[in-house]
């Protein structure tokens, strides 16, 4: 089912959750809603579902304006991040509610939701528990059995608003792997809000990056990390520290010295150069080289990754140390630029 959102709009008093948003996502796409806290990504996806009516512009369902049809006949699949199981219901019971609370011409006989409830036990990796109650579960039981009961109602579409931030770490993990597994078995088409960008980026055939309301970024998550639209995609996906820089002849010059970086195709003048860790190299001393001293060094895996402060400006950036090189807080090296990307205004 191909959902097109077609200049949205909706405003919560004086402030704007979503300023004429314009989004396609096709059949069977897994599209991840990624954005800081007030970004409007659960906004844009509750507008999806029909839990709130958009000011302007339209959704359509395939060829379906769904912008006035009532959630209750959408036909939506909704996970929430907290679950939002009954506690009173056993899992089997919760997972075959939704079929049961059909109107009676469309309602599937016993036999059907039983049979249907138990298959999706057997999907979800939930044999043998359908007699437990919520509080009987773990966290992530728990939220396989809330994706279970959305996938119940045979949804046209199926909505995760942050599935797994209630999770921690190493839970998450697994469940990432799990729902793309899921999602290939399926092929339902699926939109999951998250502010993990590594989530996003892990999970998702494509990546739409809101801010403030608005649309900044669509691609596949190449696409969003090597080629950022914007300086706010740049700096919110990924480590990244700023540098304001000049362009003199295609050459990168940096607090009124030469480094060394040339880029082509872009006019001379000012810009912000954002650099990733590895477009930074421990070097000799020289007369390109910025003068850094490292803040803190901490392990990750067999990597070791130093925060550092360039010398007479206070900017903090951070880098990959070589293999087998030692660094302390205080250490003071020398530092080449060996990419990056630029954006003017």
């Amino acid at each position: 089912m191909d959902i097109t959102v077609a200049g949205i709009t909706k405003d919560f008093g004086d402030a704007a959750a979503l300023s004429d948003v314009d989004l396609q996502i096709r059949t069977g796409e897994l599209v991840a809603l990624l954005g800081p806290s007030g970004s409007g990504k659960t906004t844009l996806l509750r507008v999806i579902a029909g839990l709130e009516i958009p000011d302007r512009g339209r959704v359509l369902f395939g060829n379906e304006d769904a912008t006035a049809i009532p959630v209750q006949q959408r036909q939506v699949g909704f996970v929430f991040q907290h679950y939002a199981l009954f506690r009173h219901l056993t899992v089997f019971d919760n997972i075959a509610y939704g079929p049961r609370a059909r109107p009676r011409d469309r309602r599937p006989s016993e036999a059907e939701i039983r049979r249907r409830t138990l298959s999706l036990l057997e999907l979800v990796q939930l044999e043998g528990l359908e007699g437990r109650f919520p509080a009987q579960l773990s966290g992530g039981q728990r939220q396989r059995v809330a994706l279970a009961r959305a996938l119940a109602v045979e949804p046209r579409v199926l909505l995760l608003d942050e599935p797994f931030g209630a999770l921690d770490a190493k839970v998450r993990k697994d469940l990432r792997r799990w729902l793309r597994d899921i999602h290939e078995r399926t092929g339902q088409t699926t939109v999951f809000v998250t502010h993990d960008q590594d989530e996003a980026l892990e999970l998702a055939d494509r990546v739409a990056v809101l801010n403030q309301g608005r649309l900044e970024q669509v691609g596949t998550p190449g696409e969003i990390y090597d080629e950022p639209a914007s300086p706010f995609v740049m700096a919110f996906v990924g480590d990244t520290a700023r540098l304001p820089v000049e362009l003199r002849q295609g050459e990168v010059w940096f607090g009124g010295c030469r480094t060394g970086l040339r880029l082509q195709r872009q006019p001379d003048g000012p810009g912000d150069l954002y650099v990733r860790p590895w477009d930074l190299a421990v070097v000799e001393a020289g007369p390109e080289s910025l003068r850094a001293v490292v803040a803190s060094a901490h392990r990750s895996g067999q990597a070791t990754r130093a925060s550092m402060t360039l010398d007479g400006s206070g900017i903090m950036l951070e880098i990959d140390v070589p293999r087998g090189r030692v660094v302390d807080r205080g250490d003071r090296l020398h530092l080449a630029l060996t990419g990056g990307r630029l954006f003017q205004s």
